[in-house]
Parts: C-alpha cells; structure tokens; sequence
C-alpha cells in the first residue's frame, strides 16, 4: 500500500453541487461562502467540470489583498490594455470570450474585492447574459455590495461546511488509497474537524514521516500529532498582529487545554475576548465551568511545538502557582514536569494511570519520573511499556522494584509472558486481597471459569465488593456459566465490568450500551464518564464503540460486514500490549468471515493468530476452526473441532460456551447430543443463544409448527440463513402449513432459489401472481396488471398451486 504523495484528491459533494448547478440553470448564480481550507475552489472547478462546454464558457478571476489595492483590481485582467473598466464593457468582454455561449464569470475570494470591483460585481448580478459563481469566506471582512448578492437575493448562498465523518473517511480512503482504521479516520476528523484542506496535508505528512503505518491490512496512526510545515505556516500567519500578552494567553491554552477561563484570566488577564473575537479561542461550558481552547485541535499542537524552553516553563509555572487544583492530574503532572518543578509522586502516579491505557508514551514519561521517588511506580511504568512493545524492560523494572512489585510480576507472567499457570502459581504463595483478586482474574484467562467464580466468590466475602479485580472476575465468570440474568443485574462500576455487562446483555438478546475505547490504541473498555473517559475527552480524542465488543454485537445481529470492519480492528488492536482478547478477535473475525462466505480469508487470520494459553471464552478457538471446517465441506474435521469446543468448555465450567458448540454442532448433525443440549437449555441463562439451540433441536422432531414458530424467531434475530433452513425443513413435511413455509423460504431466500435442498422458493414473478391471485383477481385481471398473457398467468399459477399444496386462490396463505 504504497499512495502517492503528490496526487491531488477532490472528494465529490453530490448534494451541494446538484444545488450550484441548479442556480446557474435556473436563475443567475450561487455565492460559496466557506472557511479556509474547506475546498471552495475545489468545488468551483467541480462545478465548471460538470457544465456543458458546448453552451457555457466558463471565465476565472481571483481577488487577493494585493489586488484590493487597485480599483477593479479583479477585473482588469479580463479586459483590453486599452478598454476602460465598467459594467457593459466587462459583459462584451465576457460575451467576446464565449463565442455565443452563456459566461459563467468565476470569482474566487470575493472578500478580498475592492469596493469598486464589489460594486460591479453586484452590477453583473443584474445581467441577464451573465451567471456568476463566486466564493468567499464567512470570517473574513466582506464589502457590502458582497453580502447584497445574497442578502437581497440576486444571487443563492451555499455554506460549504467541513466534512462530517462521511466525508473524512471518504478522503482519507482516496488520500491514502486504501481503508484507514475506523478510530484512525475518527482521530483525524477529530483532529482536522474534517477541513479538507487539514486533512489532506496531516495525512501526506503523516505518511512521509511514519506516523501512519499499515497492520493488518488497515492503515492506522501511531504516535503524537504532529503538525504539518504548510499548516504550521498557515497558523504563523494567524498569529500576525498578535501582542505579548495575546500570545501568552494563546500559549498557556495550548499547555492546558481545556483551560479553565478563571485560570486564564490569572495568567493573562484581559485578552481572552479579542482572542475569540479573532476566532483563535473558543470557550464552552464544561462541568460547570467555562473552558477554553484553541479554536483548530492542530492550532493549539503547532503552538505547543514552536513555544520556546524558557517561555514553557515559566508559563507552566504560572499555571501551577495560579490555580492547579482547578485542572485534571494530567494536566498538573504535565505542568510540573515542564515547569521543572518538584514532582509530586502522586500526582504523577494518578496521571499515568489515567494515560497508560490510550497515551502510554506519557505514562511511561510519568511513571519514570515518579519512579524517582517511590517504588510504587513500577507496576504503571511496566504496563506502560507493554502496551509500547518493551515487556523484557517491563519486566526488568518490576524485579528491580523488589517485593512491592511481585503482584504486578505475576500480572506480567500471565498476560505479557502468556504463563497464566505460573502466574496462578505465584500467586498462591501471595497473601492478601489484591493477591486472591488477581488469582481469580488469571484463573478466568487460563480457561478455569468455575474455578475462577470460586476463588473471586470466595475473596468477595472475606474483603468486600472494593475489590475490584474480584468483583470483575466474579461477573465474568457467572457470564460465561450461563448466569446472565444475575450478571446483568449488577451495575457495572468500570469499564472492564461494563464489558461483562454488555456481553451478559448480548447473549440475553438485549438493548445495551456498549463500552467505549479511546481512538489511539483502544485495546480495553472504559464507561462512560469514568475517569479516563474524561481525560480522554479533555483530551480531545472523540470516542467511539470498543471495537472487540462492537463487533461481536453486529455478529449476533446478523451484520457480517459491519462485524469484520470492527472485528479486523479488533485484531490488530489485541495483537499489541497485553493481547488480553487475542484469541477472542481472531476467532470471531475469522467466523464474521465466513458469514461473509470468505473460507480462504478467515483460514488466514487463524493461521495469522493461532490460540495461546490466555483466553477467556474457553473452546472459542475451536468453535472458529469447526466453522472453518465446515464451511470447506469437511464434516467429520467441523464435527471433531465442535466436540473438542465443547469438551473444553465444559470442564471449564463454562457452560454458555459449551452451549453454542453443541448448538453448531447439532446443527451439522442433528442427531448429535440431544441429552446434553437439552439440559443445558434449562441451566443456562442466555435467552438470544438458547433460541438457536432450541431451533436446533426442533429439526429432528419435524413439527412444521415448531419448526415456523422457530424459524419466525430467528428471522427476528437476524439469522435469516437458518430461519430458511427451518422454513424449507417444514415445507419438505407436507400438511396443511406447507404453503406458509413455502412462502417464508422465498421471503428469507431472497425471492430467489438458491435453497441447499431443492428449493420449493417461489420465484419473483411467481410471488407477483400469488399477490394479485390471492386478492380475488381473476386470471384476465393479473395478466393486463403485468402485462402478460393469460395463458402465462394460468400455467404460472398451476406451478404455484404444486409448490404450496393448495388447490385454489382461496387456499393461498398470501396476502399483499
């Protein structure tokens, strides 16, 4: 995936240029008003592309500040040395230019015109020969002959916005000319708020200095924001006119966003209003409090970049001394490190927390300061180089740390070495509640649910529900038992239980709020207005659905496509740091593949991903390879892969799992464990899954009955291929609901006959002619309705009478 760097890229604005040919067709032309950098003359040529050359000649001229200067300035160009500048000169110049075709007279940057060319401007406004497309910009100071254009409605007026999501990952797409990650197209339309013109330069400098890469087929950002050289002088030129004290305050911004506007005007009193009136600033309610930041995200990145040493630290020192307890800990820690103040291990400890999960970079920067004062540090600063890719390191600190560090071995020894039985060895020889806690957590990712539910159960009643790894592992657990009703009843407290939470809601065919992940590197779940959700959106990194999680939940509502593009995500996401759900995304990307019928693509992420010892749906693995078996045509390899799913669940104890192994493989199989899946259907507490298992195990009874009020409800659930196999499994039984099955496998099938059996589906045309037949049209009737000849429609409805059993119109189970 190589782009090219140099080519320009314009992406279309179907609507808005539908509307800008509309005025130029029907009435006398369209003002484009637009920010710097949403493509105003992008968009001008778009619209001169689409006209026919053959009836418009289209004519360019632009005002610039230099061309303000001179009366007519914009114009002069378009005439004679020798032809004096007026109304009715300057329309014979543009009809000479046109040949018998209507002018179309482009003007690019009105604001800029002097008052003599906004005049004329305004004059040719009154021509009928004349169509005028001209563009501006909303915050620049605009003659008054300008504004009258619109405001007196000579002309129509466009705001040309910035993109919305949409449009950024269509840019980006045709920027990079490959997919971006979707986290990566929201970072970048939360960085640019979707300028064209930010857009196009922060990717081609993102891809020339490697802060965009390509994993796992996607393209993806790594690293801080850096602002691009254009950009940066782009922003210089903002800053012109701007005196000392407007600067500090712009400065301090930069250091502190959001900054609370109290402390701002501790810092530089008196210049916050001039600095939003210039549009540099924009202030908002937040908590009760009005913040304010820089008015572009890349703004406030390029001031912090440029702002000198010296001039950093006594601001950052002024910050500390005006006021910080009236901002985060991140932002405190921040301001001590670069103020070179004395550090307050505390602080930096709760600030890199807050930032190991999404900014491990100044986490890892944190914790190697507070490390300076207190060994406490260590197991912070060795998750944070984890998460970077350094777990000899992270090891190597935590032994240096001594006993206080020996829990956080143990969690490195499980996730990062992936020897959760060493981990649960080390453990045991541990005592106290954080020791018995975390047990209980390496228990559930080495595959031993009940045990894990035991000893979390087990240190919940000896030191409280504050544990909060026990408390997790106790909710995971009795998840994955089949308990989801007990599960879901407990409001989750962190991000990781809200997760659980989640999963016990999915499995119970429930509405729920998915847990978030941050946009950089979103391996694990946070809640809604936790603490670190918080951060991250002072931050200003937008937040969207954790991708593991997300995905999953478009899988059971039966939406492969959007269940591989977040699942793909996933995988790469788990496929770094602690790789906690490793196995999980691999396993349910590959099987979201195969809805997709792509046997080849979902062989290769299991090769890619092969399962290791840490995984927390136990057999999960399995169920991935029976799927891929099956959809290859090995029956005994799916059945073999299914059993061992099974098997290794139910020793587990995890019996929600074992019940959608044996569900598969009943389906294969239909004679395959009956005993067992029936009791598993009165254990298990996991409404959505269950319905699949009672399905079935309603094909080997036949019932016709059974079999549509099941196919009915998995076609609710959106699993339409098996609600077919069950409608086609009742129509193949005869009796008086063949008709209705019959009619159920066209609608599930798509009106057409591809069933795996010897489809008994009507055809498109064939469900034409029920409908109306079925209404009490006669054959005549039908056949002028379709335009056919009754002799069609007579030998259409003797092959529809032979398909659903019947005998007349009357006995049609059909109604329109």
């Amino acid at each position: 995936m190589t782009p090219g760097l140099n080519a320009a890229k314009f992406v279309v604005r179907e609507k808005e240029l539908e509307q800008a040919l509309g005025a130029l067709l029907a009435g006398r032309g369209m003002v484009i008003v637009g920010p710097v950098g949403v493509g105003r003359t992008a968009f001008l040529a778009a619209v001169a592309a689409r006209l026919n050359a053959s009836r418009y000649a289209v004519v360019w001229t632009s005002a610039t500040e230099a061309s303000r200067e001179l009366p007519f300035g914009a114009f002069t160009g378009l005439l004679g040395v020798t032809e004096q500048v007026s109304q009715g000169g300057l329309v014979g110049a543009l009809l000479r230019r046109a040949e018998g075709r209507t002018p179309v007279l482009v003007i690019d940057d009105a604001h800029y015109l002097d008052p003599a060319s906004a005049a004329l401007a305004l004059g040719l406004a009154h021509e009928r020969e004349v169509r005028l497309l001209i563009t501006a910009r909303p915050d620049a100071p605009m003659p008054d002959a300008v504004v009258a254009l619109w405001k007196d409605r000579y002309l129509r007026r466009l705001d040309l916005e910035p993109f919305g999501l949409d449009g950024t990952t269509r840019l980006v797409r045709a920027l990079l000319d490959g997919v971006a990650a979707g986290p990566t197209v929201r970072l970048l339309h939360g960085w640019t708020g979707g300028n064209p013109l930010f857009l196009t330069e922060l990717v081609r400098h993102a891809l020339a200095t490697g802060r965009l890469v390509t994993e796992g087929g996607l393209w993806w950002w790594r690293g801080a924001l850096s602002v691009p050289p254009r950009l940066a002088e782009l922003f210089d030129g903002w800053l012109r006119g701007l005196d000392h004290a407007q600067r500090d305050a712009l400065a301090a911004v930069a250091l502190g966003e959001p900054l609370p506007l109290a402390l701002l005007d501790a810092v530089a009193p008196g210049v916050v209003e001039s600095l939003e009136e210039r549009g540099l600033l924009r202030s908002a309610d937040g908590d009760g409090r009005i913040v304010v930041r820089p008015a572009q995200r890349m703004l406030g990145a390029a001031l912090r970049h440029r702002l000198p040493g010296l001039r950093r630290r006594r601001l950052c020192a002024e910050l500390l001394t005006a006021g910080a307890d009236a901002v985060d800990p991140v932002q405190r820690a921040r301001w001590q490190l670069d103020a070179d103040h004395p550090p307050e291990p505390g602080t930096l400890l709760r600030a890199a927390a807050l930032t190991c999960r999404h900014d491990p970079e100044l986490a890892a920067r944190l914790a190697r300061r507070a490390l300076e004062r207190t060994d406490l540090a260590a197991p912070v600063l060795a998750a944070a180089l984890v998460e970077l890719g350094d777990p000899d390191q992270a090891r190597q600190v935590l032994r240096n740390a001594g006993p206080r560090a020996r829990l956080a071995l143990a969690a490195h020894r499980c996730w990062a070495e992936r020897d959760p039985s060493g981990a649960h060895a080390d453990l045991s020889a541990l005592p106290g509640a954080a020791a018995a806690g975390l047990d209980a957590l390496v228990l559930l990712f080495a595959g031993r649910t009940a045990e894990a539910e035991q000893t979390a159960a087990e240190a919940l009643r000896a030191h409280g529900p504050g544990l909060a790894s026990a408390r997790l592992a106790h909710l995971l657990a009795r998840v994955l038992a089949g308990r989801t009703a007990a599960a879901a009843a407990v409001a989750p407290r962190t991000g990781d239980e809200l997760a659980g939470y989640a999963l016990a809601r999915l499995w119970r065919g429930e509405d729920v709020r998915l847990p978030l992940g941050d946009l950089a590197f979103g391996r694990l779940p946070h809640a809604p207005g936790s603490a670190a959700a918080r951060h991250i959106a002072e931050a200003g990194l937008p937040d969207t659905e954790w991708s593991l999680l997300s995905g999953y939940a478009h899988t059971l509502a039966g939406e492969p496509d959007l269940a591989v593009a977040r699942l793909r995500e996933a995988v790469v996401q788990q496929n770094g740091g602690h790789r906690l759900f490793r196995t999980e995304a691999a396993s349910w990307l590959a099987m979201a593949l195969l809805a997709q019928r792509r046997p080849a693509d979902a062989a290769a992420v299991l090769a890619a991903h092969p399962p290791d010892a840490i995984a927390l749906l136990p057999g999960l693995s399995d169920q991935a390879t029976g799927a891929l078996a099956a959809a290859r045509g090995d029956l005994p390899g799916a059945l073999a892969a299914y059993s061992s799913a099974a098997a290794t669940a139910r020793s587990a104890g995890a019996h929600t799992l074992e019940l959608t192994a044996l569900t598969e493989l009943r389906w294969l199989a239909p004679g395959a464990s009956p005993d067992r899946l029936a009791a598993l259907l009165t254990s298990v507490d996991a409404p959505r899954l269950a319905a699949e298992a009672a399905a079935a195990l309603a094909v080997s009874r036949g019932d016709p009955g059974e079999l549509l009020e099941h196919a009915a409800h998995l076609e609710k659930l959106g699993l339409t291929d098996r609600a077919a196999r069950l409608a086609e499994a009742a129509s193949s039984t005869g009796g008086d609901r063949r008709g209705e099955a019959v009619l159920l496998v066209s609608r599930l099938r798509g009106h057409a006959a591809v069933a795996v059996t010897g489809s008994v589906a009507l055809t498109p045309r064939e469900m034409e002619i029920a409908a109306l037949a079925a209404d009490g049209r006669s054959d005549r009737e039908v056949a002028r309705a379709l335009g056919l000849s009754v002799r069609t429609v007579q030998s259409h409805l003797a092959r529809i009478y032979r398909k659903l059993g019947v005998h007349s119109r009357r006995d049609l189970p059909f109604r329109r």
